[in-house]
């Protein structure tokens, strides 16, 4: 079966320009890291939408250019939990909705998992991993997902200050009027300047991975938030 990839258009959220190329690296990063065999993701369009703009290992084109709302679906429930979600099986499960099955069975999906892209508090994308087969995904999987995702955060953190710094007309000549040792923040903030700081993505300690995630309640592991639960479905029933 000829793997596809892909990468759609208007997959990027506004503030976002350009990062296309970031996700797709993230995908190929999740999928060495975790061995899964599918991985697609996008970032938001508004404020409650994301677009699934990026494809790796997919078969069909199925997936490609997805809208999934907030609360819907497993992707939707991970913006709107903040939060990883998985699920063993897919069509049987649940505890999500299903308005997205139609495409997810075309792609012959199965166990999923997806991992919300959190920038400064705020969820800017998710990155989704698959097999075919309806099988429990172990912790260690889900921990290469999550590295991919926070990988992901510190690109965009990055785009968002140079962006800031573009926007501001400050690159360059400011800079080289702090004063010495001042460090960023000190050469970007002149003589009355007003200065709002980038976002600035806080990144985790490395987690060992366990004997796997139990099914039932939320287990607490690594984030870009200081400590969020991870919420693992497990299969219909």
């Amino acid at each position: 079966m000829a793997e596809l990839e892909h990468g759609g258009a208007n997959a990027e959220g506004p503030r976002t320009p350009g990062a296309a190329a970031e996700v797709r690296a993230a995908l190929l990063r999740l999928r060495r890291a975790s061995g899964l065999p599918v991985a697609f993701g996008g970032l938001l369009v508004d404020g409650t939408r994301l677009r699934i703009g990026e494809l790796s290992g997919a078969s069909t084109g199925s997936l490609a250019g997805l809208s999934v709302a907030t609360g819907n679906g497993l992707g939707g429930k991970a913006l709107a939990l903040s939060r990883p979600v998985t699920v063993t099986d897919y069509p049987a499960s649940r505890t999500i909705s299903h308005e997205y099955d139609g495409a997810v069975a075309a792609e012959g999906l199965r166990a999923v998992l997806a991992v919300p892209v959190i920038v400064g508090r705020q969820v800017r994308g998710v990155l989704y991993g698959a097999l075919r087969q309806p099988v429990p995904l172990g912790d260690r999987t889900l921990h290469a997902a999550m590295g991919a995702a926070r990988e992901l955060e510190r690109t965009l953190a990055v785009r968002d200050e140079a962006q800031w710094l573009l926007a501001e007309g400050r690159t360059g000549t400011v800079r080289a009027a702090g004063p010495a040792g001042a460090g960023a923040a000190g050469a970007f903030a002149g003589p009355g300047a007003r200065r709002t700081p980038p976002v600035r993505v806080r990144v985790p300690s490395a987690v060992p991975a366990g004997r796997g995630f139990p099914e039932g309640p939320a287990v607490r592991t690594a984030s870009a938030d200081p400590a969020v639960p991870v919420i693992r479905t497990g299969p219909a029933g």
